[in-house]
């Protein structure tokens, strides 16, 4: 197995869901040198059952492809298996956890040509909480968050059904996110970057060429050509995710999709929003309406700041479990909850996805 030659193992974008991280993804998904799957948290959730094993054999091997088979997502990469599994054994006695993950990454199939590969990225918004545990994985791996304004966050999340359309609840998961992030980054500054969606998409090839800095690899304008793969991408990808949940890749990156929260939001779910994320907006680069909320308002936003901590506290509680009671409920519930949201507040969407089959996206 070929591994890395620049001076750190990985790289990893992260940032809240519907924020630019599928967008950065594509652009360095295209970069010849660089190997960036689809989502998949399975570095974090297989951790607990693998992360300290030393002397690797082969029934080791074989339990860990069949629990990162039963991974949410995993059906979405596109690797041979049986060539995997040759890597695998192949690997030296005495590898690591860190070993067996570049082993995977490396098996990735992109439908972008490639060339010698000196970066093995990652795009998992969830990883922004846990920078810690996968620096403890990989020590030199570096970080990069793509904020997007929360009130644009809020507007994207509330079209495609990603949550409950309680302003505060994705506003308080905004924040959570943020803080927990820029905390990390605080401890070692060099590893870590801070960007905006709304520079990616106002200043392209400034932003990119700052990333490529950052990451180690030469700029490279074949990044922007990532949407005329879209054909590529109706073929491997079903044609109803795509246009439901990425219409993105389909086009350039362009600023169409700037302040539209200006337009599609009510003066009160701007108070709500700009009430929960407070001081903070202003810290990540972006401007409140509103700097004074009134009771009514703190009061409204209540639910759905209790809702988020609620979220936060099951997700360290289903952390501390038994390695195989969480490795259950993380291949199991995050699929659930969120076909349970769609039917909700997305009823349309999810009777589509149900009708195709497609509950396993989910």
């Amino acid at each position: 197995m070929k591994e890395p030659t620049n001076s750190f193992s990985f790289l990893f974008i992260t940032g809240r869901p519907r924020s630019g991280t599928t967008l950065l993804r594509m652009l360095l998904d295209a970069h010849p040198n660089v190997i960036i799957p689809t989502e998949c948290q399975f570095i974090v959730n297989l951790y607990g059952k693998y992360g300290h094993r030393k002397n690797w054999t082969n029934h080791d091997f074989e339990s860990f492809l069949s629990d990162l088979q039963l991974q949410w997502k995993f059906n979405m990469w596109h690797i041979d298996l049986e060539l995997l599994r040759q890597s695998l054994q192949n690997l030296r006695i005495g590898c690591t956890y860190a070993d067996v993950c570049r082993a995977v990454y490396h098996s990735y199939e992109s439908i972008f040509s490639k060339s010698e590969i000196t970066l093995l990225a990652d795009k998992n918004p969830g990883y922004a909480i846990y920078t810690k545990k996968i620096s403890s994985i990989f020590p030199d791996a570096r970080f990069i968050y793509i904020n997007r304004d929360y009130r644009d966050n809020y507007v994207s999340i509330k079209e495609v059904g990603f949550d409950l359309s309680i302003p505060s609840l994705p506003a308080q998961k905004w924040k959570y996110f943020y803080r927990t992030f820029m905390a990390s980054a605080r401890v070692r500054p060099e590893n870590y970057l801070y960007l905006r969606y709304e520079d990616l998409v106002m200043r392209p090839q400034e932003t990119m060429s700052q990333v490529c800095g950052f990451a180690g690899i030469p700029y490279d304008q074949k990044m922007f050509s990532f949407h005329e793969k879209h054909m590529d991408f109706s073929r491997l990808y079903n044609p109803l995710v795509l246009s439901k949940f990425h219409r993105q890749i389909f086009a350039p990156v362009n600023q169409s999709r700037l302040g539209i929260w200006k337009e599609k939001l009510t003066a009160k779910e701007i108070c709500l929003l700009d009430c929960t994320v407070g001081r903070l907006a202003s810290e990540a680069g972006y401007e409140p309406m509103s700097v004074h909320a009134n009771l009514k308002i703190h009061v409204s936003a209540l639910p759905g700041r209790l809702l988020a901590a609620t979220l936060f506290v099951a997700t360290k509680v289903v952390d501390k479990l038994p390695v195989g009671l969480r490795m259950n409920i993380l291949s199991k519930w995050p699929r659930k909850a969120g076909m349970f949201v769609f039917s909700i507040v997305k009823q349309d969407i999810y009777k589509q996805l149900k009708q195709n089959s497609l509950c396993f996206f989910f």
